[in-house]
């Protein structure tokens, strides 16, 4: 068992294969002295996958944030085969693999959301058992799921106190739907249910940068802050835009505590 110290994040991203989508938890607590893990002497996240940190397009950035004992990770991949989604096709070589059927469509067949509602449960039982997180970090789709689940949690649980303490979107979109090579259509209702502290990171040559923006709007104003990295839809790589992305993320978690 671990002994919690600081905050404690839950982070989202979408790859495709070698790069699956992940669920990245910031997490307070210090590792066990397995050999395995890692100690963090500030806040840990933990993810779940079959990948080591450094073989994914996040590699970068969480090197950083092991650089002074900032972070530790483990991962949590999707298995829904799907098509690139906005923002991903150019950026990363397919198949595609998602927490959910995506991107949704105004079909008929997408107006079913059992299989988000399943996703959401999934997530449920990761805070359930890896939990309590103080925090949710999310990459592109990932960020989509984690905007979705805070406000369904919030929907279904209006008396109750928010899940997370704060979040960080890295190149994240509002819940959304789009018809095959058209623009992203936002949802509607989402305003008003994420009020806690929130870091939105942007690519400055992000297609859907937009978008970026939709989803910094929806969040408490009170509480957001807006970073942009020099970038495209991904995580740089790069030591002076990882550099812009961690500082968000120390400040974020200095923050809170």
């Amino acid at each position: 068992m671990t002994t919690a110290l600081l905050p404690y994040f839950i982070c989202l991203s979408r790859y495709p294969t070698q790069h699956n989508a992940a669920t990245i938890v910031v997490s307070p607590w210090l590792g066990d002295e397995s050999e395995d893990s890692t100690v963090a002497t500030e806040y840990a996240v933990s993810c779940f996958s079959r990948e080591t940190p450094n073989s994914n397009q996040t590699g970068g950035l969480m090197h950083e944030l092991q650089r002074d004992n900032t972070a530790t990770f483990s991962f949590l991949e999707g298995d829904v085969d799907s098509a690139p989604g906005p923002g991903i096709a150019g950026y990363y070589d397919g198949p595609y693999y998602s927490y959910y059927r995506f991107p949704r469509t105004f079909s008929h067949e997408d107006m079913d959301e059992s299989d988000i509602l399943e996703a959401y449960e999934q997530l449920s039982e990761t805070v359930a058992l890896e939990g309590p997180f103080d925090g949710v970090l999310g990459f592109s789709h990932g960020g989509t799921l984690a905007a979705g689940f805070m406000i369904h949690c919030a929907k279904m649980n209006p008396n109750e106190p928010a899940l997370f303490r704060c979040a960080i979107f890295i190149n994240s979109l509002p819940p959304f739907r789009m018809e095959p090579g058209k623009r992203p259509v936002v949802d509607e209702g989402l305003e008003g249910f994420i009020s806690i502290p929130c870091v939105h990171i942007a690519g400055a040559k992000d297609p859907l940068f937009e978008y970026s923006m939709a989803l910094y709007r929806l969040c408490s104003a009170r509480y957001s802050t807006f970073a942009v990295h020099g970038k495209g839809h991904d995580v740089p790589s790069d030591r002076r835009n990882v550099a812009i992305i961690a500082t968000a993320i120390r400040k974020l978690s200095s923050q809170i505590l």
